[in-house]
């Protein structure tokens, strides 16, 4: 493995069956998984393995995409390369204390904007982490 394929991380997020917003087609969860299996092939991308995280449907909670992304900040130094890629919901609040983007994870609830606020990954967290 070349020196620079251990510097690699990825995070890869598929999310089709929502608890609380209406579902994505299943083809949202195939290209997340393509996604991660081109990351990995050594024949195409190299990441190893254990560098590449893949959270599908019930495993991309609020929590465990937060925590995923946490994980990428603390194992990630100035000359990593990190790959995000992300398909699902996402959600905007126009106005207000909550105005903004927001990434909605699996347990997301979208019945106001106080509620996209708790409960989802707002794009300013979102870019502040990586």
């Amino acid at each position: 493995m070349t020196q620079h394929l251990k510097s690699v991380r990825a995070l890869v997020v598929g999310i089709a069956n929502y608890q609380h917003v209406n579902g994505l087609p299943p083809t949202v969860l195939q290209d997340a998984q393509d996604i991660h299996d081109l990351l990995v092939d050594p024949q195409r991308c190299g990441y190893p393995p254990g560098n590449v995280q893949l959270l599908l449907d019930g495993a991309a909670t609020q929590a465990a995409i937060r925590q995923s992304l946490a994980g990428l900040t603390a194992r990630c130094d100035l000359d990593s390369t990190v790959f995000c890629y992300v398909s699902s919901h996402g959600g905007r609040s126009e106005s207000g204390p909550c105005a903004g983007e927001y990434l909605l994870p699996v347990d997301a609830a979208y019945t106001s904007a106080v509620a996209v606020a708790q409960t989802a990954i707002s794009g300013g967290e979102f870019i502040e982490t990586l």
